[in-house]
């Protein structure tokens, strides 16, 4: 018998695992967002335009690190754009690589992101953006979405 391809059923449709992953990259990066990143951006804000203190500015010149200044206000920018990538889908497994490595870096210098931050909640976070980086953001995304229009004009 001679080889028969297999018959084009045309795009997958999303599975309940991929909304199990909507839901999941939607919670986690709307918690990261309530829980640990409203805090920085109201004080960023002060820090930017009214010039107060910014304990997180702190904490960068005790590490050493040379422009706390810059390194403080482009950490804040990134984990909100990221956070922002990944709850959308864009570009999912280069956010979550940048989740990972700020994370990371906040676990490692140690950075008190906010009062109920601890250890423990950043190695859950580091293993979430890990697995996204590994999984992708599934079918329920911008990504699969555009990456299926392209396949489509083909």
């Amino acid at each position: 018998m001679p080889f028969q391809p297999l018959p084009d059923k045309g795009p997958e449709k999303p599975n309940p695992s991929d909304f199990g992953l909507f839901i999941v990259r939607f919670i986690s990066s709307g918690a990261f967002v309530y829980y640990q990143l409203m805090g920085q951006l109201r004080l960023g804000k002060l820090f930017i335009w009214e010039k107060e203190d910014w304990e997180l500015i702190k904490e960068i010149e005790a590490l050493g690190l040379p422009m706390p200044a810059v390194i403080g206000v482009t950490f804040v920018l990134l984990l909100t754009t990221a956070l922002i990538g990944i709850t959308v889908g864009i570009f999912t497994r280069i956010n979550a690589a940048i989740l990972f490595a700020l994370t990371a870096f906040a676990l490692i210098g140690p950075l008190q992101l906010s009062p109920s931050l601890n250890p423990q909640s950043l190695v859950l976070y580091l293993a979430l953006f890990l697995a996204l980086v590994c999984g992708g953001a599934g079918r329920v995304s911008l990504d699969y979405l555009l990456t299926r229009k392209k396949t489509e004009k083909k």
